[in-house]
């Protein structure tokens, strides 16, 4: 299928899903581009909640081990105010390879794609001037939306337990 023709039949399914007329499974997985301004305001809507922003892209093989834990991570403890937003930082041309992880790993929070353009370096010292670029990289906010700790690096599932249990024991 050419590039253009993809497009359309993404943007097809895209507006037949909410009516029932194409496959949840036929849908895209991304909600869409994000910069640092759109990723922010993502942040806010969910103010009242933890919020964890996890950075990663289908090439880095870590990235791709630990995202099953955070698929789990977010399933277990959304009841208790625990939200989990992906940003994969793939190039567009790698679009299908992101499409294809995600429908594969079936994560139930959404996962923008890092906005083609711009300076790479200016969006990642929006989310935080000491990140290096380096991935995997989540980023924790408590439920006042501040920015709580950074994790580089692969995580474990422990690990990621650890740095939300404390903020989801406080009260909304």
């Amino acid at each position: 299928m050419t590039g253009r023709r993809r497009s359309v039949a993404v943007a097809v399914l895209t507006l037949l899903a909410p009516l029932g007329l194409a496959s949840a499974a036929d849908a895209p997985r991304l909600a869409g581009e994000v910069d640092a301004k759109r990723l922010a305001q993502a942040i806010a809507q969910d103010k009242g909640q933890v919020v964890l922003v996890n950075f990663w892209a289908t090439w880095c093989v870590p990235c791709r081990e630990e995202f099953p834990d955070l698929v789990r991570l977010a399933r277990e403890n959304r009841k208790r105010g625990l939200r989990v937003v992906g940003v994969s930082t793939d190039l567009a041309r790698d679009l299908p390879a992101v499409e294809k992880f995600l429908a594969d790993q079936n994560p139930d929070f959404p996962n923008y794609r890092k906005a083609s353009g711009g300076d790479d370096q200016v969006f990642i010292e929006s989310v935080d001037p000491k990140w290096g670029g380096e991935l995997p990289f989540s980023v924790l906010y408590g439920r006042d939306g501040k920015r709580i700790r950074t994790l580089s690096g692969k995580q474990s599932r422990a690990a990621f337990d650890s740095a939300v249990a404390a903020l989801l024991k406080s009260s909304p």
